[in-house]
Parts: structure tokens; sequence; C-alpha cells
């Protein structure tokens, strides 16, 4: 309208501006239990051999009697590897996706404590009174004998540190960024803003800088260098995180 051109100086307002009277929320999952949820939908589920032609790329002796958890451990070497092309904006980084840098949310949940972090939410907005559904991967509400951290370490056993090690390269900024544990910390699958993260990911990122410009699996570079990792960290203590850790 000509009132908002006015006020922006007879030009449209950029979304950045449109925004700031709303509450901006957005949801972030641990990576590691989130790719692995991704894979038993979206692979496991959905194919009668649960393996793709890329998981045989990177593991040609796979077959249908392999295990899930070697299927899986196929699944990341694809995932991982400079050589394999996996198209599927469910295995992306949620960082970017998200523009988690860019975009000046108010609140980042976290679907480990859904429900929690929904009444706080609903308490900002004056939304008491209505209902919102809550996650399916809230840590607790699992399916009856069915343990997330007991099946997310039996998923991940057949993959080794090297394989590890570059599976939190790929998911790297998410880690960073949002604060989320790795799958040996006491604290996992939710957030651990406590820990070290220069032991825990300095190293990664030093090998980012020295071998890419961007990060794989998006059009991005990434974040942050060594040189500003203490500006990185520095945010999640003005992120509105309505739930640190799972303590």
């Amino acid at each position: 309208s000509s009132g908002i051109n006015a006020e922006y100086g007879g030009r449209h307002p950029t979304l950045l501006e449109t925004v700031v009277p709303f509450f901006k929320v957005t949801v972030v999952r641990n990576p590691i239990t989130k790719l692995l949820s991704g894979f038993r939908d979206k692979v496991l589920r959905r194919t009668t051999t649960g393996i793709k032609s890329f998981m045989l790329e990177a593991n040609p002796n796979l077959t249908e009697d392999s295990s899930d958890a070697e299927k899986y451990a196929a699944f990341v070497q694809a995932l991982v590897s400079d050589d394999i092309q996996i198209v599927d904006r469910h295995f992306v980084t949620q960082w970017n996706t998200m523009k988690i840098c860019d975009f000046p949310y108010d609140m980042i949940l976290q679907t480990e404590t859904t429900k929690e972090q929904i009444m706080e939410m609903k308490e900002h907005v004056n939304a008491t009174q209505f209902t919102f559904p809550g996650s399916r991967s809230e840590v607790g509400l699992e399916k009856a004998g069915e343990s997330t951290l007991e099946k997310t370490k039996e998923m991940y056993s057949k993959i080794g540190p090297d394989l590890m090690d570059k599976l939190y390269s790929f998911f790297l900024w998410d880690f960073v960024l949002t604060g989320y544990s790795k799958l040996d910390n006491p604290n996992f699958p939710h957030l651990d803003l406590e820990q070290d993260f220069d032991l825990e990911f300095g190293h990664l990122i030093k090998n980012y800088e020295s071998r890419v410009t961007q990060v794989p699996g998006t059009d991005a570079t990434h974040p942050v260098t060594a040189d500003n990792h203490q500006s990185t960290t520095d945010t999640h203590q003005s992120t509105s995180y309505s739930k640190r850790s799972k303590g």
C-alpha cells in the first residue's frame, strides 16, 4: 500500500522488514536422529529391498539380506561422498534450509522437547487457549518398546569413526549453530550448550577452511571460520532456546 511504501522511503519492504512485527519460530532436530528418521521413512519403508541405487555405489556388496544397520552405513557413505549425488530435501542441512544465520527468529524449538516449548511459545503469542500438536520424535513419546537412543545407537553401529567424522563434517554447522550434541555425548539427542565446541568441532572447522569453499549438500559457503568461531558460539546465548539441554 502507499502507506507501507511511504514508511520505507517509497519502496516495498524487504521480507526481513515485513516480518519484524511477528513472532518468528522455527523447529530443528538433532541431525543424527533426523537423518536416521529420513532414511527409515524414505528408504527402508518405501523400497522393497531397503536399498536405493546410490547406496550400491557406496557398497556394491549390499544385498536385501544385509542388516538395516549395514544398509544405513552405505547410505551415510553415499551421503558424504564427493562422487555420489543424493537429491532429496530430507537429507540436507537445516541451518542453510532455514537460513538460521540470516533470518531473525525469536525462538528456535527442538523436536526433542516440543511439548514444553509449544507452551512457552503460546504464552509469547497470547494463544494459550489453542491446542497445538506436538512432535512424534519427542523424547519420551516413542512407540512402546522402542527407545530413540537404543535404536539410534543400533543403526549407527556399523559406521566407523572415520565415516562418523565425515558425517559430523557434513552437518557441522547444524551442530555448531544450534548447539546439538553428538551421539557419544551424555546429553544426546538434546542440546548441550555447555559442551566444548572447539574440542568437539574445532578440527572439523579447520578441515573445512583448508579444503572447501562450500558446504556439501548446499549452495552456501560455511558461515564461520576459526577466527570468528567464538562469535558463532555466542549466538547460542542470544537465540531464544527454551530448552537448552536434557538437564
